[in-house]
């Protein structure tokens, strides 16, 4: 059985408009977890990345064509939730023996409506590694039902059919690494000008990982919630793919994903000491939380190669980040980032979001105005969108305030999903869903204002600046004046 998995296109300027620049690349790992444990159990795996190759779709058609696979996995997110739906009706269409499965939080939230309009055969809820496997094992056994397949979506005698079942991987050490072999390196470089601190040299070689998966958390803004349990891989294990990366695949820098990696300090002190004991020389970052540091953490972190941390500080409002459920307070913000810049010279991201929920303008210059106080090393500036398969989507969808984009005879309007997008404020599209005291024209002024107060100083432009290269002089300079002003 020969099993394609292909992570699509998106038009990133339809999307994303001059903030595309920005993006770092990174390999689809979750694609690549399916394939690792389809592969290990003896099937003949492919994958196509046509996101990073940019690739047309009529070419991505013809490579699924000459592929001859006899099942077609894809991820979905939303940003590319309307080339999915065509692509799948084509594959039906042109390619009607060939099972087409979807995977991920969009594709699981409009499972029905996918299913319905033909443009695949099933959908898997969750985390899909062993999900997936018992899909390809179903097919060999020359059945197309999966109803005693856990956790999918799918249409028997026109009836809409979900399984039940855990969508979760409890023990993640059981999982293969993800077979990073199946992609052409070569695509994924980090740029010097992007949304990561580290730039490193001419051609960084840049990998992410994954350590644990879950958050307790509850914000109502994000789409992670399979699982409000943390499950974390072994510590031997995360070093073992560390090294892995940087031995032979010769990373400089490594982002570890992780929701919150810093949640369990003895852990990450082992695999600090781990590094350290096996000499390995590279950089690394990771998502963090405030509530997590402290002096001894930081100082051990930055002894086994942590270049920065990234902290999802939202709002400089108190009222909005309990609005979103985000568990923090102001204080504790200030004193965790002026702990890790006090205590040791990581770099500090700040992520944040305009237009929550009972935004106000002052509100919103207020967050701007917090930033700038913070002594961040770089921000990140995001208008809100209430993601599909988040509580606030959720929330928004029953009250009938947000454009799901299914009408009324069970279509879709897949032109509605352009709209949602985290860097909106650079493109034509007007945002999905706004506060009431705000408009979406108001959102995008104000987020290129706080890119102008936080980087427009002459200590963070100086900073910025050392990282240009003169090749690359020009497109960072139309970046700049398309994202500023």
């Amino acid at each position: 059985m020969n099993v394609l998995l292909v992570n699509p296109p998106d038009d990133l300027e339809s999307l994303l408009g001059a903030g595309a620049n920005l993006i770092t690349p990174f390999e689809p790992l979750g694609l690549l977890y399916l394939a690792a444990v389809a592969r290990d159990a003896g099937y003949n795996i492919s994958v196509i990345d046509a996101y990073i190759e940019k690739l047309p779709i009529e070419k991505l058609k013809r490579k699924i064509t000459e592929s001859k696979a006899d099942i077609i996995g894809f991820t979905s997110f939303t940003s590319n939730g309307a080339i999915l739906y065509e692509l799948g009706k084509w594959i039906k269409v042109n390619l009607p023996e060939t099972i087409v499965v979807f995977g991920n939080v969009h594709a699981e939230v409009y499972a029905e409506a996918y299913l319905r309009n033909k443009c695949c055969d099933v959908v898997v809820r969750g985390e899909g590694e062993y999900t997936f496997l018992k899909i390809l094992r179903t097919l060999e056994n020359k059945s197309k039902d999966f109803s005693d397949v856990p956790a999918v979506s799918f249409l028997k005698d026109r009836e809409f059919i979900t399984t039940p079942g855990i969508k979760v991987i409890e023990n993640l050490s059981d999982l293969p690494f993800p077979a990073r072999d199946l992609v052409n390196q070569k695509f994924y470089n980090i740029p010097s000008i992007s949304n990561l601190p580290y730039s490193g040299k001419k051609n960084t070689i840049g990998k992410h990982m994954f350590t644990s998966r879950g958050c307790p958390h509850r914000c109502t803004f994000c789409v992670v919630h399979n699982s409000n349990r943390q499950r974390q891989n072994d510590v031997i294990k995360v070093v073992d793919e560390m090294e892995l990366l940087v031995k032979q695949y010769k990373a400089d820098y490594i982002f570890i994903m992780d929701s919150l990696f810093i949640s369990n300090k003895k852990r990450v002190v082992d695999i600090c000491s781990e590094i350290k004991r096996r000499n390995l020389d590279f950089k690394w970052g990771c998502e963090a939380h405030v509530r997590f540091v402290d002096a001894e953490l930081v100082k051990i972190m930055e002894s086994a190669g942590c270049y920065d941390m990234a902290f999802g500080i939202e709002s400089g409002v108190q009222r909005l980040l309990d609005n979103v459920r985000k568990g923090t307070q102001l204080e504790k913000i200030e004193e965790a980032i002026k702990t890790v810049k006090r205590d040791s010279k990581i770099k500090v991201s700040g992520l944040f979001i305009l237009g929550l929920p009972g935004e106000t303008y002052n509100d919103s210059l207020q967050t701007i105005d917090f930033a700038r106080k913070l002594p961040l090393d770089m921000a990140q500036f995001s208008i809100l969108v209430p993601y599909p398969g988040s509580p606030l989507f959720n929330e928004l969808a029953a009250k009938g305030e947000i454009d799901t984009g299914i009408r009324e005879d069970g279509t879709i309007d897949t032109s509605v999903w352009l709209r949602y997008s985290a860097y909106i404020s650079y493109t034509k599209n007007n945002p999905i869903w706004v506060t009431k005291d705000l408009t979406g024209e108001m959102l995008k002024k104000l987020q290129k204002k706080a890119l102008r107060n936080f980087y427009l100083r002459p200590r963070q432009f100086w900073n910025q600046l050392k990282r240009i290269r003169v090749c690359q002089l020009w497109s960072v300079t139309k970046t700049f004046f398309e994202t500023f002003y």
